[in-house]
Formats: C-alpha cells, structure tokens, sequence
C-alpha cells in the first residue's frame, strides 16, 4: 500500500475543507495532524496469497501535514511524521522522511478541479516505504496528477483522482493511483470512501512490491476545525504487509 507514512495524505474534502486538486486559498491554510497504528500479523507474498508473519508488525506514525496558498494558484505543501515501527527484526522510534514541494492549479471550470504537484522527500533512519526496511532510502522526488470534481444534490460532495510517480535513490521507484470520494450527508458531516494502490519496480531487490488499501471514514467539522476518524485495511498485494488500523486526525484551518 501507499507507505503508512506517506498513508496518506491525499484526501480532498469539497466546502469547508480544501486539500488534494482544491488549492488553498491565497493567505490561508489549513495543518493536518494524524495518528495511523497499523497491525500486521499477515502479509501478501510473491504470489499475492496472505501468509503468516514470524513475528507481528507495529507501526504507530504520528503525522504533520500543512498547506498554505501562496496565490489562487500556487499551494505550498510540507509533511513529515513521527514512527515507532517493530517488525520483530528492526526497531525504530524517531522522526521520518520530511517531504516539500508545492501543487499550481492548472484547471477550475464547471466544478472541475485540475492540479499539477511536485515534491522533494529527504529520508531518515525510519521506515522511508512501508516494504523496505528502516534506513533504507536516501533521498526521493514526487511528481503527480491530482483530479477532482465537486456536485450538489440533496448529499453533495466531491470525487478525486491522483496519479504519481516517486523517483528514489537507494529503493524501488513507484507508480501510485489513489482516489477518495466524500459525500456530506448531513451538516457538517462528511463520509468518505478512499483507495492506495501501487507499485514498486519490477527489478526491485523486493520483487515488485504491489498494494491495495482501502479506507472508509467520518468528518465532523466545527467551525475552522475537523475531526476525523477511519479505518483503512491493505486488502491485496503482493511482498507488503497487509496490515490494519484506526485513523485518528484533527484538521485545523487558518
């Protein structure tokens, strides 16, 4: 699946909430922080079938996110997190990769939203992809598609697309599809269903790793502020855990 680290954070909540292919405005923003603990007692081997782990997997990751619009245009992004990650073989417990870059708006008509974003990741000692292993990784860049479109009706909402590729030195590089739906089905309530899906190199020392994860949950909005709570599952894959857990976020607009 998308790396727990990175899990994330392509969402996109139309209204009160702006994030993915919706800019930020000029002269506002919005930081994100989120708590992601995933279980692994299984994962997807070469074939794609679930075996047993010789010892349970723990990752817990402590995660910042924050965007803030420089122009109607032009958002600036920043992220990084906080692991504690034991898979029996390795421990690490210290800060993660720190990720910058920005998003230009290349479309907005008729409800159409169309983003371009790019990003520079400097790895640590953490865990860098959620199939490699803590330290592996030196440096990466993002470059990705972000399209959505928001609707109305008696439950609007919006729907999201992105598409990435994420170059890395010493680990696979990456092909990424993630999307989310939201549905506001009720005053300030928002459902949302979300997909990560990737892969890494074929020729990669892990054989190609491949992911599927899938996630569903609830935001609750006051005001400037958002809570969210989820829950995503790495459902397919093949050489990744297929790990499970709660997500726990608190949104903050300024």
């Amino acid at each position: 699946m998308v790396p727990v680290s990175v899990a994330g954070m392509a969402m996109a909540l139309a209204g009160p909430v702006t994030a993915g292919a919706w800019n930020q405005p000029k002269g506002q923003g919005q930081v994100i922080v989120k708590y992601e603990p995933v279980w692994s007692i299984h994962r997807f081997d070469e074939d794609g079938d679930r075996v047993t782990l010789p010892d349970e997997r723990q990752d817990h990751v402590l995660s910042l996110w924050g965007e803030y619009g420089l122009s109607e245009r032009v958002t600036l992004l920043v992220k990084t997190d906080w692991q504690d990650a034991d898979d029996g073989f390795h421990h690490y417990r210290g800060m993660g990769p720190v990720e910058i870059g920005g998003r230009w708006q290349a479309v907005d008509h008729d409800g159409w939203q169309v983003s371009l974003q790019a990003s520079y990741v400097s790895d640590t000692q953490g865990r860098n992809a959620a199939w490699g292993s803590p330290g592996e990784g030196e440096q990466e860049a993002d470059l990705r598609v972000l399209a959505g479109r928001s609707f109305g009706g008696r439950y609007p909402g919006f729907y999201e697309l992105q598409l990435a590729h994420r170059w890395r030195d010493n680990l696979a590089n990456e092909v990424r599809a993630e999307g989310t739906v939201g549905v506001h089905f009720r005053e300030n309530y928002t459902a949302m269903a979300q997909f990560y899906a990737g892969r890494a190199d074929i020729d990669s020392d892990v054989g190609g790793a491949r992911w599927l994860a899938l996630e569903m949950g609830v935001v609750r909005h006051w005001d400037d502020w958002s809570v969210q709570a989820g829950w995503r599952a790495t459902t397919a894959g093949r050489n990744v855990p297929a790990g499970d857990g709660p997500i726990v976020a608190l949104w903050k607009r300024f």
